[in-house]
């Protein structure tokens, strides 16, 4: 008789690790996960590549940040589990270095951030301080006059992707997950209600349930048929500037940082602003990557860069460093905002967010043995273990056993045509 697997998860990123590890906690509940491993150059050779959102060494993890109410819940109940998680798998991928929201004094978005703090009972962790205060905690930042910063030093810091994903699969491998390095070409329901996962080179699982952790990648393979969630793939660009060990090391307890606001004086005039004449972007301090070199990474807002791609476009856009473009204007614009800081070199990366149409993520049964866990919306990787955690639960009892509302991770899809562009 042929193995049958309980849950096959296909997908083995941030959100898809993390639920591989949650079920696999479960006695004799016989699990697999599915997923290429990154690979050394991201080229295209078959056209079945899928690629991660996780081939990066820092990205914010921070309650306070977020915008949508539901990513600060998500990423506090995450951040809580980080420790546990690095004792567990041996693994260490968090830096409790902080963070700081910056914007224009009584602008919309910092009245906001305020609020949604306050109402989250995040207010206890955080500072206020004034551009006087700013220049004396963070003396290298060159600020708007007018700014004012949030600080958060508790609970907030940064976190390894590629690390925090190697840590949920290490910890899921010695709960008796089987890990496939495979990429998964075709879904097809069975006679007797199993499911038969097909791979890249021809492997074939058998499954009672599948859960997709596939995010933008889904419709490449054409996995969920004829349903198309709705989403836009926003393609996004990150400079990467490279700075020496020496100022590294001076910098090594700059916090991450996230700034909507006017911009500082000696910010370069022709950097694209969004409505209301605003600057948005996320700055991440110094991190050593795989090459040796310490980066210093900025990244910009949706609405910079023109989307949706098309699902045609997906593969060619991660294989490639970004729009030069603006890569250009961002590390111009690193330099106004670190203006003692001598840069060595410069390049950009890319990667493609996508954006919901309520910016929530999608955690939802498509049928009692298929489920979905997707839509990060540039926001998930923080919040990606309390996100797995949902989506296996999830699968596991198929049916939404959550303290949240269903509604608010429903699957938002259409049968008909692409997926409209949602407003940003």
């Amino acid at each position: 008789m042929a193995f049958v697997y309980d849950l096959c998860v296909v997908g083995a990123g941030m959100t898809g690790s993390a639920a591989a590890r949650e079920a696999s906690r479960l006695p004799n509940y016989k699990v697999c996960l599915v997923g290429p491993a990154e690979p050394k150059v991201r080229k295209l050779v078959t056209g079945n590549e899928v690629f991660g959102s996780h081939y990066d060494e820092a990205r914010i993890a921070s309650a306070t940040t977020s915008k949508v109410p539901v990513w600060g819940i998500l990423a506090e109940r995450s951040i809580r589990r980080y420790g546990e998680l690095e004792q567990l798998s041996g693994v260490h991928f968090y830096d409790s270095v902080g963070s700081l929201t910056v914007g224009t004094r009584n602008s919309e978005y910092i009245e906001k951030v305020e609020k949604q703090a306050r109402d989250q009972g995040y207010s206890r962790n955080m500072d206020i301080l004034d551009n006087r205060q700013l220049k004396s905690k963070f003396p290298y930042f060159d600020f708007a006059p007018d700014d004012l910063g949030i600080a958060e030093e508790k609970k907030a810091g940064i976190i390894n992707p590629r690390k925090i994903v190697m840590a949920q699969i290490s910890i899921a491998s010695k709960n008796g997950c089987d890990v496939i390095r495979d990429t998964v070409t075709r879904i097809v329901r069975q006679p007797d209600g199993n499911s038969r996962v097909v791979t890249e080179n021809g492997r074939t699982i058998l499954t009672r349930k599948v859960l997709l952790a596939t995010n933008v990648f889904t419709e490449v393979h054409n996995l969920l048929g004829d349903l198309r969630p709705l989403y836009v793939p926003m393609p996004q660009t990150v400079t990467l500037a490279e700075i020496s060990p020496d100022d590294a090391e001076r910098l090594r307890d700059m916090p991450s940082v996230k700034y909507k606001g006017y911009g500082g004086p000696n910010w370069p005039s022709d950097y694209p602003r969004e409505s209301h004449n605003n600057i948005d972007f996320y700055l991440l301090p110094p991190v050593r990557y795989p090459d040796g070199k310490y980066y210093i990474k900025l990244g910009h807002s949706d609405v910079i860069l023109k989307g949706p791609l098309k699902v045609s476009e997906m593969q060619k856009w991660y294989c490639g460093e970004g729009d030069k473009t603006l890569e250009e204007q961002m590390f111009r614009l690193l330099q106004g905002i670190l203006p003692g800081v001598k840069f060595l070199s410069h390049h950009g990366d890319a990667c493609i967010t996508m954006v919901t149409p309520n910016s929530q993520p999608y955690i939802d049964l498509v049928t009692s043995t298929l489920g979905v866990v997707m839509g990060d919306n540039g926001w998930a990787a923080k919040s990606s273990d309390e996100i797995g955690r949902i989506a296996a639960r999830m699968m596991i009892h198929s049916r939404w056993s959550y303290d949240l509302p269903r509604e608010m991770f429903e699957l938002f899809t259409n049968v008909t045509g692409p997926p409209p562009v949602s407003k940003l």
